[in-house]
């Protein structure tokens, strides 16, 4: 449950951002808010027409317009991945194959590569794409179009990279931080993966 007292207090005092630290859902619908003011006053807008912020009842309470926000905030803000190394464990390393092995897998990330990246200048192959995901040092042109990937593919379909793709989730955490891709439905569902290094804490399955 949203508490949003502290949603109202991480408005006018945001927490300090660290990349060791996923911030709450308080945080995020605060950031989203602060967001809204900032690109109406950007556009030339009236945020105390719009009830934005303290103009709103959200953070401005009981008697301001009601704040309405068209869409889930916590789940959508932009996120960044926890870094790397919390991924650098034997488990989030291992290679998941789908019933049928890799050319199942092959399989599978070729109709993503159909389905999202139809568009796309010399279309990757699924095996090539799995080559993208090993690669530690992959082309300017290679990161364009696995950023292509993930700003098109559905969050299950990501999941799905995992178990139907065999991709691992450190290969998947590797290319989030290579792409820059800040998709809280991407992120969100693979910090939950992370580990830090030195406490050798996190969520594991």
């Amino acid at each position: 449950m949203i508490n949003y007292d502290l949603v109202r207090t991480y408005y006018y005092d945001p927490p300090i951002s660290h990349p060791h630290r996923v911030p709450s859902d308080e945080e995020l619908i605060a950031r989203y808010e602060r967001d809204r003011y900032d690109d109406c006053i950007l556009r030339g807008g009236d945020p105390v027409a719009e009830g934005l912020g303290p103009h709103g009842s959200m953070i401005g309470g009981p008697g301001k317009p009601t704040t309405v926000h068209s869409t889930t905030p916590e789940r959508t803000t932009l996120l960044d991945p926890l870094p790397l190394a919390w991924w650098d464990y034997p488990r989030a390393r291992l290679r998941i194959l789908p019933p049928g092995g890799p050319s199942a897998a092959d399989g599978y990330l070729d109709d993503l590569c159909r389905v999202h990246l139809a568009g796309v200048l010399n279309r990757p192959t699924g095996p090539y794409l799995a080559q993208l995901f090993r690669s530690t040092d992959p082309l300017d042109a290679d990161l364009d179009t696995m950023r292509h990937l993930f700003g098109a593919i559905s969050a299950p379909g990501f999941y799905r990279l995992r178990t139907d793709g065999g991709v691992s989730l450190y290969e998947m955490a590797r290319a989030l931080h290579g792409t820059r891709t800040r998709r809280a439905a991407l992120v969100r569902w693979i910090n939950r993966y992370a580990r830090r290094p030195q406490l050798g804490t996190g969520v594991d399955e």
